[in-house]
């Protein structure tokens, strides 16, 4: 690999432990990664401590992760709940400089991560696990990310952002990427609907052409107006677009898991298929980036 590029992962773990961590480990390891976004680590054994104060550190369980894989990292604590998110990148190559907490603004965890990366240098890395039931808290989670993430130099975004992908309208934003094909939102039972439909101003859903309510991709747009790329939909067409997570339970299997990129310039996209969803409830997906 040139020393100018850099392989992002990002993975929703299912709160695995024991020998389901192990595989989970086994696998990831064959993908030399760079930095890892992972979510739904789950309880203290990521961050050692039942203080609710302490937002930021290590434990057992991450270092079992990052041993395995030949990486360090470190844990953000969940405001709302027992599962957090962490950021792993490759001993040697990556050095973390800071860890900034925002987690305040978001409902699970917010942390910003500045690293020094051999061959590219600063890059502002943040791993998310937006809003799962609230598409106005991820609406507002997208923008705080936007401004926080990004400004001079260069940032990543990568995570679970429980929403799809979308394109802003108007002349001005037909250069950005078609969004997703919608997902079957037959699929989805009704006390679902109000978490992940499009609302109108007056709080009707906004409905397509069959008179079907819509997905909110706003979380998406916020971030595409804000200078961010999203990898997959910069390099691959709709239709080549995989489906990356909600397979397990009464949902629409949607592109969930997503890298964005602020001043590095995409070279690849790849879905680890995992058929039966026998790891996680969702699939690994990598971005191969580089400086422009």
């Amino acid at each position: 690999m040139s020393t100018h590029q850099l392989r992002i992962g990002t993975y929703n773990i299912h709160e695995a432990d024991g020998d389901l961590a192990g595989r989970q480990i086994e696998m990831l390891a064959a993908h030399d990664l760079d930095i890892l976004s992972v979510q739904e680590c789950g309880g203290t054994g990521w961050l050692d401590s039942d203080d609710p104060e302490v937002w930021e550190g290590t434990g057992p369980v991450l270092e079992r992760y990052a041993d395995g894989l030949g990486m360090e990292g470190v844990a953000a604590r969940s405001r709302a709940d027992h599962r957090h998110t962490a950021l792993l990148w490759r001993r040697g190559r990556i050095r973390r400089r800071s860890t900034n907490d925002y987690s305040r603004i978001a409902h699970r965890t917010f942390a910003q991560h500045r690293l020094d990366i051999d061959g590219i240098g600063d890059v502002n890395v943040m791993a998310v696990h937006a809003h799962h039931a609230n598409g106005e808290v991820r609406y507002s989670e997208a923008k705080h990310m936007a401004r926080l993430a990004a400004g001079p130099g260069r940032a990543v975004l990568a995570g679970d952002f429980n929403s799809v992908h979308g394109r802003p309208r108007g002349e001005r934003w037909a250069h950005l990427a078609e969004p997703d094909l919608e997902p079957d939102i037959d699929l989805l039972p009704d006390y679902m609907l109000s978490s992940q439909a499009l609302f109108d101003a007056a709080g009707d859903p906004v409905l397509d052409g069959e008179r079907r309510p819509v997905f909110d991709r706003r979380p998406s747009k916020v971030l595409q107006v804000g200078g961010f790329i999203d990898v997959a939909a910069e390099l691959l067409p709709p239709s080549r677009r995989q489906q990356t997570g909600a397979f397990l339970h009464a949902d629409a299997p949607r592109r969930l898991d997503r890298v964005y990129t602020y001043g590095l310039s995409p070279v690849a996209f790849e879905t680890v298929d995992d058929a039966k969803a026998q790891l996680s409830d969702h699939y690994l997906v990598i971005a191969t980036v580089t400086v422009p």
